[in-house]
């Protein structure tokens, strides 16, 4: 793995670990709100005053509130997630574009090096031919 190569992976461990804990909060924000909302209903079937109804009231919209904004920072982290990915398996693929353009080379030079040591090969065997 190179070093570009390394970078990205890295980048993408990153922004997936913020991504894994952000949709952890997302979750127990979600979980306290259907609390909440769960303990209004039943206080309001009991009785409460209106003051206090407001108050629930309240903050059950300010949860909401809480709730959708991280709901926004989950979806911005995955599709930021999604972006370094790209760039990982793009700088994979240079990689590996890069390592078949330097194995070709390779061959091309093997077998030219080989023509050249058969070429030397056969103008001895004719020399020695010649002088027999």
């Amino acid at each position: 793995m190179n070093e570009l190569e390394r970078e990205s992976a890295l980048r993408v461990a990153g922004v997936q670990n913020r991504l894994g804990e952000a949709q952890i909060r997302c979750c127990e924000l979600q979980r306290y709100l259907d609390e909440y909302r769960n303990m209004f209903a039943q206080r309001a079937k009991a009785g409460m005053e209106v003051s206090g109804m407001r108050d629930y009231q309240t903050f059950i919209a300010r949860l909401g509130e809480a709730v959708q904004a991280q709901q926004a920072v989950v979806e911005q982290l995955s599709a930021e997630c999604q972006r370094e990915r790209e760039v990982w398996f793009q700088a994979a693929a240079r990689k590996s574009a890069v390592g078949k353009v330097i194995a070709t080379a390779q061959s091309e030079d093997r077998t030219a090096e080989d023509r050249r040591v058969q070429r030397e090969v056969d103008e001895r065997a004719q020399r020695q031919r010649g002088a027999l």
